[in-house]
Formats: C-alpha cells, sequence, structure tokens
C-alpha cells in the first residue's frame, strides 16, 4: 500500500515502520507522551473511545472537504460509519473489519445425508446436526465435534442482543442473556471438563494443522480470515460458507464486527497527507486501489463502490467463499463492541463471566448482571478520579 501510494502522486511519501501488535499501544503513547507520534497508525486494539477521549487523536472532519464528509456518510456501509464514528465524529477509517460466519466441511456432512444446499435454517437446528456429527473412541472420548457454539458475543446479534444503547453501554439485557443461556448449555451438552480436554489437545489454529483442515470440528463459527488460510493450505477442501441461522425469532445475517482502526493523531505533523494516505489505504474515492488492498489483505470492502471494483470482484471470483463476509458487511444486523472509554474494560468483563457461567460456577443471569456490576463500580471509580466514565 506504502509503495503504491508513493508512486501514485508526488507531495507525499510515507515511511513505514512495523511495530509488533502486542506492544503498539503502548508505543504510541509513549511517542503522543513525547510529542513525536507517526501521521497515521493502524491499530486493531480497543482504543478509539479513549483515545479520543484523551484528546490523542483527531477527527476526520478537520480535514475532510465537506462535499467528500457527505460522500463518505453517503456510501460508506453503515457498520463502518458505526465503527469510525464516536460522539458524532468520524474518529477512524476501518482498514479491515472482522466478522463471523459458519464453515461446514462437506464431506462430514455426506455422513448425515446432509448437503450445501440444504444447510440448517434456524441456529436450533445448526445445533443439532452438530451433534449428529459428533465422534467419540471406545471411552467416549471425543474425537471430533460437529459444532460448539461459542462466545457471547459472537451469538449476541442473532439473538437481538448489543453492547450499546443510545450512548451508553448495556451487558444484562433479555437478548444477551438469552444468547448466554445458549452459549452455556451448549459447552453442558458435552461437559466442561471433557470440552477442555478436547480444545486442550488440538493443535495450532493457523497452518496446516487448524481445526477446520485438520477435521476436528465438522462446522465452525469461524472469520473471514479463514479462507485464504484454507486456500493456501488446503486447496481444494470440499466447504462452504453461510450466515449464523437465526434462533427463532431471532435475526438472520447477523454477526458480531471487529475493526482494524486507521487514525491520525493530534500531534501528527502532516495531517492532510496522513489523510490522503488513508483514503487510499481504504479505498475510499480510490475503489481500484481499495479493491486491490482489501483482496490482498483478504479484508472486507468500505462500501460497494469498492466491492463491484474490478479489482474486488478479481478477488472474489479467486475466493468465492469469501463472498458470504461481502454480503455481511451490509447487513443491518450486524453488531459492534461496547464503545466509549471503557471499551477494553467492558470486553474483559464479559470474558470473565463468561467463563464463569459455560463452567457452571454462576448461572448466565448472575453472570451478566456481574458484568454489569463491575462496569458500574467502574464507573464510580473514574468519577471518583475525575475521568470521564
Amino acid at each position: 500500500m506504502i509503495d503504491r501510494f508513493n508512486q501514485s502522486q508526488d507531495k507525499y511519501e510515507v515511511v513505514g515502520i512495523s511495530i509488533p501488535d502486542d506492544t503498539s499501544s503502548m508505543k504510541f503513547l509513549l511517542s503522543a507522551s513525547g510529542g513525536s507520534t507517526p501521521d497515521v497508525m493502524l491499530s486493531w486494539d480497543s482504543i478509539l473511545g479513549t483515545w479520543s477521549d484523551m484528546g490523542l487523536i483527531q477527527p476526520y472532519d478537520n480535514l475532510m472537504p465537506p462535499a467528500e464528509k457527505q460522500q463518505w456518510l453517503n456510501q460508506t456501509y453503515p457498520v463502518i460509519k458505526r465503527h469510525s464514528m464516536y460522539n458524532g465524529k468520524i474518529m477512524a477509517m476501518i482498514d479491515g473489519l472482522d466478522s463471523a460466519a459458519v464453515y461446514y466441511r462437506l464431506n462430514d456432512l455426506k455422513e448425515v445425508g446432509v448437503d450445501k444446499d440444504h444447510l440448517p435454517q434456524t441456529l436450533d437446528d445448526l445445533v443439532e446436526l452438530g451433534h449428529k456429527l459428533d465422534r467419540y473412541d471406545k471411552d467416549h472420548h471425543v474425537r471430533r465435534m460437529g459444532f460448539m457454539p461459542k462466545g457471547l458475543t459472537a451469538f449476541a446479534p442473532s439473538f437481538g442482543g448489543k453492547f450499546n444503547d443510545n450512548g451508553h453501554i448495556v451487558i444484562d439485557t433479555p437478548a444477551n442473556l438469552r444468547a448466554m443461556a445458549f452459549v452455556s448449555e451448549a459447552v453442558k451438552r458435552y461437559g466442561y471438563d471433557d470440552y477442555t480436554k478436547f480444545t486442550a489437545s488440538l493443535a495450532a489454529d493457523a497452518g496446516p494443522s487448524m481445526p477446520l483442515i485438520a477435521g476436528n470440528f465438522s462446522i465452525m463459527l469461524d472469520g473471514e480470515w479463514r479462507v485464504k488460510q484454507v486456500e493456501q493450505y488446503s486447496p481444494g477442501l470440499p466447504y462452504v460458507v453461510a450466515p449464523i441461522p437465526p434462533p427463532k425469532g431471532g435475526k438472520p445475517n447477523a454477526s458480531y464486527s471487529s475493526p482494524n482502526y486507521l487514525v491520525i493523531p493530534t500531534a501528527a505533523k502532516n495531517p492532510q497527507g496522513a489523510y490522503e494516505f488513508a483514503k487510499f489505504c481504504v479505498g475510499f474515492q480510490h475503489p481500484e486501489e481499495g479493491g486491490l488492498h482489501m483482496g490482498e489483505m483478504g479484508w472486507v470492502p468500505d462500501d460497494p463502490f469498492i466491492a463491484n471494483s474490478k479489482s474486488y470482484q478479481a478477488y472474489l471470483k479467486k475466493y468465492p467463499q469469501y463472498k458470504t463476509f461481502v454480503d455481511l458487511v451490509a447487513s443491518p444486523n450486524l453488531e459492534i463492541p461496547p464503545q466509549g472509554p471503557l471499551q477494553a474494560f467492558v470486553i474483559d468483563q464479559i470474558a470473565k463471566v463468561e467463563d464463569s457461567a459455560v463452567r457452571g460456577t454462576i448461572t448466565p443471569k448472575a453472570a451478566l448482571e456481574e458484568a454489569e456490576k463491575q462496569l458500574a463500580l467502574e464507573i464510580a471509580r473514574r468519577k471518583l478520579l475525575g475521568r470521564s466514565p
């Protein structure tokens, strides 16, 4: 992307610096404290609310001519806008968005008389199909798991759940409770100990031994990045990808989504150049370049113009399974993580209480109540310190 941008014009030159993902946020905070930040930064961490409130990053609104801003608002997919905007300002461009869909190994489905044209239409049907595909050894240890619904955030949108409501973070809602109960019951059906023993025995989650290729699961909920990995390590593997089928009364084409933020620090020395580079990367006003970049990275496009570009359509022709994720990004039923300065805190709390719920040490209702309690305590603590909740 950097090389192409530098060759496409002669006004700016981008010099790239690669930082390990687990240290990038800390390095940025140190650079900001010294007033010497990069001009633009790509981050997958949950930073948008915190860095916006701290004044560490600046709105794109300040750099966009009114006509360009209106164009961006008109053509960008709604979920991309929700991820990009904070307190009414465009605080990031989204350069990569994760969502989840269901991967089916077709040879496994043949064992129970199911083909790609007769996939489950409801979440209950999906779970039951998964159990038909379970395989055990003579000691009744799981050797292949048909399907394991895992992750409250992954399934909450299908139940109509969400984590934001009118500018506030919400956790303990009826829809989120239904999702938590569903996930807890799925693990309970196998037994927590048997489930953890099986998952602990699996090889690496990437490469030729990844569970989808190795056949550890017949059906998996996974992200869009898996399509390119499967083609790389097991070309020709018979599988299909489809959206999560909704539960009774739930939402179709629903998923949780996580973004890669392209932000411009407040201390950037050349913010206008950073904006021009960000547009070029994601494809806003540069759909052919954006389609090429999104395809090379295995990412979904930010708007229909990029999705319909010749470069991106060529990518979809090579990786047709990826189209499910392109269709998902346009769905109104994609949800986003909790927003605000407590985003990372809440995500961590949800993970903690979910672990307790699937272990069976607390009920799903008590788990959500505990997360709400910890959120309230953290808000109170921040107010005592004079910080925004």
